[in-house]
């Protein structure tokens, strides 16, 4: 009899175990699973964040709202500015072009101050020259120049309203377009090691951070006015306008 019992308590206490067992392995699948859906919808909202920063924009896709009209729009006029003022940062010597803009002074050129971590576009000094450097959010929120800073989205507003929104500015803000900013379509370059988008797009980070891992950006894109206004990887590289203090 005792030995029945004993076999009975052994018994049960099999089933406890495995019961226990079985637990926590439904409670472990059960966690990788929800990990793994997590990671595949971070990655789909990243893919499509990297979709629309890098292609052409959607009208109104930030916050700076436009009032839709009926009528046909045309493009105001707006006066060549003069670049006859000028910035010597001491740090190196070098010479950047500055422009008077929605009562703000700019930069009327990327900057391509040198860092441990900056980048030329595809690693050519050339581009350099031309195009600025490209930083990542973490450099670019440090490397301007005393007196001047990276501006943040309510700056980058400021100068974007001017020129008629987000649906108009990207016209005026580009190379011949009137306003002095000259942007250059510089491109970008992402964590990957990959370049893309020279004369196609260029990027400019701004100050304001989303999350510890987004921050916002300005998108300008040359096959249309728009001007793109997204949040990004800090991981990658923009280009960088400073903005006078």
């Amino acid at each position: 009899m005792k030995t029945f019992i004993t076999t009975i308590i052994i018994i049960i206490l099999m089933l406890i175990g495995f019961w226990y067992y079985m637990g926590n392995k439904c409670s472990e699948m059960e966690n990788a699973n929800k990990l793994a859906v997590k990671n595949a919808v971070e990655h789909a909202v990243d893919s499509v964040n990297r979709h629309y920063a890098l292609n052409k924009p959607l009208k109104r896709s930030h916050v700076y709202h436009k009032v839709e009209k009926k009528e046909t729009i045309k493009k105001k006029s707006v006066p060549e500015k003069k670049e006859g003022n000028m910035f010597i940062d001491k740090r190196d010597g070098q010479e950047y072009k500055t422009v008077d803009l929605a009562g703000q002074t700019w930069m009327a050129e990327n900057l391509n101050f040198a860092t441990d971590k900056s980048l030329c576009y595809n690693a050519d000094k050339t581009n350099c020259d031309d195009l600025g450097l490209l930083y990542d959010w973490n450099e670019a929120v440090v490397v301007c120049p005393d007196g001047w800073h990276l501006p943040n989205d309510a700056e980058w507003s400021q100068l974007i309203n001017h020129f008629g929104g987000i649906d108009e500015a990207g016209h005026y803000l580009k190379k011949g377009g009137g306003s002095g900013f000259n942007d250059l379509l510089a491109g970008y370059h992402d964590k990957d090691g990959f370049y893309g988008k020279k004369n196609e797009s260029s990027y400019h980070w701004s100050s304001t951070e989303q999350t510890a891992d987004y921050a916002s950006f300005k998108g300008i894109y040359h096959d249309v006015d728009n001007v793109g206004a997204y949040t990004y990887t800090k991981t990658d590289g923009f280009s960088v306008r400073c903005i006078k203090d």
